[in-house]
């Protein structure tokens, strides 16, 4: 796809240092940092079968922090926020238009012009998401909710990841996880709703 162009909009971030346990914030911030970084790694490859891989793991990647968001963080969003429904709903949208994009780069031939055309897309969709929720959604969350609460969850959403989705579903609505709340899932769920009250 060549170099990445200075001024192309997307600043690179280095990934949060690994440490103690985090909570859920922060975690979800270091997802933000590791994807920037297979963005920018995309743009500095010009083996197709390099951007092949590097594909496969932003759709993996992409596909489970939208699961764990919209799973956990957009619950509590809106449960703890004011109007935090209308941000969880926009943030929502959102993920259907990055879900959609992914799953037409899982179709498209890595290399092709097609495919850099839909992998600048989803970099833009991203690098918007991700401006909104760390300027916007996260310091509310941080503002709304105690730090235990967010360190509980951030404990829920490392176990999460193990078991949701690792590919996109454009076509589920609502959220891309609401198929899965049965069997060992439901006990993760369950713990996030006693979280919030039993909501």
């Amino acid at each position: 796809m060549g170099p990445a162009r200075p001024g192309n909009g997307w600043t690179a971030h280095p990934p949060v240092p690994e440490g103690p346990p985090m909570h859920v914030i922060q975690l979800l911030e270091n997802d933000h940092r590791e994807v920037d970084e297979l963005f920018r790694r995309v743009h500095l490859s010009e083996k197709p079968e390099t951007i092949d891989e590097l594909t496969k793991q932003i759709v993996h990647d992409l596909s489970v922090h939208a699961a764990v968001e919209e799973q956990f963080v957009y619950p509590l969003l809106r449960a703890k926020v004011d109007g935090g429904s209308a941000m969880a709903d926009e943030a929502i949208e959102e993920h259907q238009q990055a879900k959609r994009l992914l799953a037409d780069l899982e179709k498209l031939d890595a290399g092709s012009a097609d495919h850099a055309k839909a992998m600048e897309s989803l970099i833009e969709t991203i690098r918007h998401h991700v401006e909104e929720e760390e300027s916007d959604v996260f310091p509310e969350l941080r503002d709304a909710v105690d730090a235990s609460t967010l360190d509980r969850m951030g404990d829920l959403v490392e176990q999460a990841k193990k078991v949701v989705p690792t590919h996109p579903h454009p076509l589920v609505p609502g959220t891309a996880t609401a198929q899965l709340v049965a069997g060992p899932w439901a006990a993760t769920v369950d713990k996030v709703r006693d979280l919030l009250g039993g909501r």
